[in-house]
């Protein structure tokens, strides 16, 4: 994916680790308070191990609303 290979097309910086915990492992319910997170999760791709951040979904919306839009 392009995020992926040209992040600062996005805004990110960090593409390969999660913003909560080590950013490895954690997802989802082991994504606790106790894990910490980054402190600007508007950097990353992802918040935890395996999910999109806002930014990253907001760019995959538009993305799919400009191509599927003049299809409808």
């Amino acid at each position: 994916m392009d995020m992926i290979k040209h992040p600062q097309k996005y805004g990110l910086e960090e593409t390969i680790k999660g913003c909560c915990g080590t950013g490895f492992l954690e997802a989802g319910p082991l994504c606790k308070s106790l894990s910490g997170t980054c402190e600007d999760v508007s950097k990353y791709l992802f918040f935890d191990s395996v999910h999109p951040t806002q930014k990253a979904y907001s760019v995959i919306a538009t993305y799919a609303l400009q191509k599927l839009l003049p299809l409808l």
